[in-house]
């Protein structure tokens, strides 16, 4: 017979929730005869056999340690069990007080949660909207043939010809400020004309050839990344310690079959079309998506949980922190403001949570769900562009939790398919000039 609670639910906010709970004597007595019994098959006490203690010698030696025990398991427990049968949505850990436990007694205590919003969507089938897609041009195509020759480059070490833009070059360096040595780098790469260091450092690097050494002095600007290089005049002695030039192969028939098994030209320059015409319909589909949120958001007004906020300013931030890192940017190094960062990060982490709050409504009134199978034909998509094995793909993204993500990314896919199938869409299309002056 399953015990009945005495349950309090009351809104101090409306995405706060105050619990007050009191659970029946007997069943704290139960938990605690059962947590005796426990311990009198696992201690020994002088005087009495194993498994024989009275339980007033055991109350005696262990009362408090056993009333902490049966209290850290029931009322986790008891929560847990209220707040589904309440249908209650917690965003934070709970906050337990007021924990009362006597003798013979009702256990009470009081559990203070923010919780989601329970929110009523409005009827968003009259709202009307405008898909732009940008045309592709036979422009568009010979600039990402183009591109591709470059990724397909090849490069020759040259003992005799001078650095050039569009060179691989490996060099030492050592960078002296005041006369102190600050910075030395060994056989360190750059692709000249990058900007992977200053444009000013790298344009004193064309024209030295194999073996040169040149000092080059760089005033770093006042507002450089480094705190310690911003405005600092440094002084480096290079030596160019090898020269690759860039070897672009002739966009040709025999091009097309290398880089992708196509017969000949015409058929690499249509598959580029068509990559780039559904490149752009992805684009329009995901302005639309953008339009279509701040659009829900405008009509569907409700209080946001801040924890919620703070959450995904958290997840924004470190982004941005492992962004920097991996441009070689220590934000320990600089002088940002940690929390004005964060607080420019607010009003877009605001949307972002309403927008999620929405989608999940969504999901839930159109009955939106993600089958297995859908799952796996999306991870056989994917193993076959990376050219992988599915089976063995699919073992590293579930030792990884990639699946939930992919998961949650299928629904929420689905759920603006859904949302979308509902609504009155007018495609259009525009040049590329008429996009960038928008």
């Amino acid at each position: 017979m399953e015990v009945i609670l005495k349950v309090d639910v009351s809104d101090i906010k409306s995405c706060v929730k105050k619990l007050k709970i009191e659970i029946p004597a007997e069943m704290l007595d139960k938990e605690i005869d059962e947590a005796y019994k426990r311990l009198n098959r696992s201690v020994k006490i002088h005087g009495f056999r194993k498994g024989k203690a009275p339980r007033k010698v055991l109350e005696h030696h262990y009362g408090k340690s056993v009333e902490s025990d049966v209290l850290q398991k029931i009322v986790p427990d008891t929560y847990n069990r209220v707040i589904k049968e309440y249908n209650i949505q917690p965003v934070n850990q709970p906050y337990f007080e007021d924990v009362k436990i006597e003798h013979g007694e009702p256990l009470s205590f009081n559990v203070t949660v923010e919780t989601l919003p329970d929110i009523t969507l409005k009827d968003f089938s009259t709202l009307e909207f405008t898909r732009t897609i940008v045309k592709v041009t036979d422009e568009d195509v010979e600039k990402e043939l183009k591109r591709i020759q470059e990724m397909q480059a090849e490069f020759e070490s040259s003992d005799s010809l001078p650095v050039e833009n569009f060179d691989h070059v490996i060099f030492d360096f050592e960078g002296f400020s005041n006369n102190v040595s600050i910075k030395k780098g060994m056989n360190t790469p750059v692709f000249v004309g990058s900007h992977t260091f200053l444009p000013e450092f790298e344009k004193e690097l064309i024209g030295l050839k194999k073996g040169d050494i040149k000092e080059i002095k760089i005033i770093y600007p006042s507002d450089y990344s480094d705190k310690e290089l911003k405005g600092r005049e440094v002084n480096f002695k290079v030596l160019i310690k090898e020269i690759k030039k860039r070897r672009l192969k002739p966009i040709d028939d025999n091009f097309a079959k290398e880089v992708g098994g196509y017969q000949n030209l015409v058929e690499l320059r249509k598959r580029i079309r068509e990559d780039l015409e559904k490149k752009e319909g992805l684009n329009a589909d995901s302005q639309l998506r953008s339009e279509l949120i701040d659009k829900l958001i405008a009509i569907n007004r409700f209080e946001v949980p801040p924890v919620l906020i703070e959450k995904e300013i958290d997840s924004m931030a470190q982004r941005a922190y492992q962004q920097l890192a991996s441009q070689g940017i220590d934000v320990n190094k600089t002088d940002v403001n940690i929390q004005e960062i964060r607080e420019r990060f607010r009003e877009s982490a605001e949307k972002s949570v309403r927008g999620e709050i929405i989608i999940d409504k969504i999901v839930e009134k159109e009955s939106v769900t993600v089958s297995d199978a859908e799952v796996d034909d999306e991870i056989k998509r994917y193993a076959l562009s990376i050219k992988e094995n599915f089976h063995v793909l699919k073992r590293k993204m579930e030792n990884n939790s990639s699946i939930k993500i992919l998961k949650n990314r299928i629904l929420i896919d689905k759920a603006f398919d859904a949302i979308i199938k509902q609504l009155k869409i007018s495609d259009i299309s525009i040049d590329k000039e008429s996009e960038a002056g928008k």
